[in-house]
């Protein structure tokens, strides 16, 4: 799903740093941290010019450092595309995205995730990581999936439990897409997975309802996903009309 260009280590809070761009879609860039919550200290917001919103004033170490690993990574890709704007954070907590980008943000444990797409591109974007290994995917998987869904996923070829987590990541990387133009949020059964193609990657979504004039009821959507040690990323992109 990626293809890597640089990899290099940073501070003893960002233990490592990837980034490079989707592979089917160079033109979207990304770049992954590993951090470490025991480095982290409050100063590290104005030594990495990350502004830091009011509502993590009060909050824990661990969101704190896990909101500043995924701003970071999202400010070295704009960087990258000579845009020098900030990050901003909606009143949702969804991030807003400098002037002539669209990107999508994620953490999970000690790792951070962020991706970015120039507008002209005209591409919804999404990305979400997680952990693999959950022992409470399976009792959560009525939440998130349907009997059908269910019943697909285990005939794939793929532990099942890691099959779970990969359309529960997936339905939330969809959300991640959607959600700038649909402007609500909405369930997991608003869409189905009808396919979880192994050899490909690949995951193809099917609407259930119409949530805007562009993303009606029975349009098909694709996602990609990728395993990596100890967790799991997934990536929905589609073309806007």
């Amino acid at each position: 799903m990626f293809t890597l260009s640089t990899i290099h280590s940073a501070l003893p809070f960002l233990s490592r740093i990837d980034a490079g761009v989707v592979t089917l879609h160079p033109e979207i860039k990304y770049c992954q941290v590993r951090y470490d919550i025991h480095s982290y200290e409050d100063a590290l917001f104005n030594q990495f010019a990350i502004p830091s919103p009011e509502f993590l004033d009060k909050a824990p170490v661990k969101r704190r450092a896990e909101y500043l690993a995924a701003r970071y990574a999202a400010k070295l890709l704009l960087e990258g595309e000579g845009c020098y704007g900030d990050v901003g954070c909606s009143l949702s907590r969804a991030p807003i995205w400098p002037t002539g980008f669209s990107g999508s943000i994620s953490h999970t444990n000690n790792f951070a995730i962020a991706s970015i797409v120039p507008c002209h591109a005209a591409l919804a974007l999404g990305i979400d990581i997680e952990m693999l290994g959950s022992k409470f995917i399976v009792k959560a998987a009525e939440i998130f999936t349907t009997p059908a869904e269910q019943a697909l996923l285990a005939s794939c070829n793929i532990v099942y439990e890691t099959a779970l987590l990969i359309a529960f990541s997936a339905k939330e990387s969809l959300f991640k897409a959607l959600y700038p133009e649909v402007k609500h949020s909405f369930g997991f059964k608003t869409s189905r997975i009808c396919q979880l193609d192994m050899s490909a990657f690949r995951i193809t979504f099917e609407l259930m309802q119409t949530l805007t004039p562009t993303w009606t009821k029975g349009s098909f959507l694709y996602g990609y996903f990728s395993l990596q040690d100890s967790k799991v990323i997934t990536l929905t992109t589609q073309h806007k009309i």
